[in-house]
């Protein structure tokens, strides 16, 4: 995707979006240099990536039940 593309993506996402509260967020990421953004950007996005890696599904309460009607 070329950058003409994506910012025509993050265009019409903002556009979609109707959280006066959120928009003010997105204003105030937008206020600050390119490099803070940067920063910022990649701080939630390992974030993401662990919070993802650290959620696991939690069977045991399964498995117990099947042990006990066995």
């Amino acid at each position: 995707m070329d950058t003409l593309q994506l910012k025509n993506k993050i265009i019409k996402r903002i556009i979609e979006i109707d959280d006066v509260n959120l928009l003010k967020s997105l204003e105030l990421i937008f206020n600050t240099s390119d490099e803070n953004i940067l920063k910022f950007l990649n701080f939630a996005h390992e974030n993401l990536q662990n919070q993802e890696m650290n959620e696991t599904e939690d069977f045991s309460g399964y498995i117990k039940e099947w042990v006990k009607s066995m």
